[in-house]
């Protein structure tokens, strides 16, 4: 299992920016992460300095999925339990 995980992103269109939702799963601390998302491609290169490169590698392994949609907030439907 990997150290960090992502549950899931939400995009700030106007900004070009999504923040990306996860946990290190090692000491089961959640994180957010603002990442720059120019033409909405996940573009990790600004940050390599601030984040840890284990994070860094997590969130380029799953890019494609990002920039497809498959993370994002809007996708999850709501289920009520009544």
């Amino acid at each position: 299992m990997e150290k960090y995980r992502i549950f899931f992103v939400y995009r700030i269109k106007n900004l070009n920016y999504i923040h990306v939702h996860g946990m290190n799963m090692e000491n089961k601390k959640l994180f957010t992460v603002l990442i720059s998302s120019p033409n909405d491609q996940v573009d990790v290169s600004k940050h390599h300095e601030q984040l840890p490169t284990e994070l860094l590698s997590v969130i380029e392994g799953e890019s494609s999925r990002i920039n497809a949609g498959l993370y994002d907030l809007a996708h999850w439907e709501p289920y009520t339990y009544s």
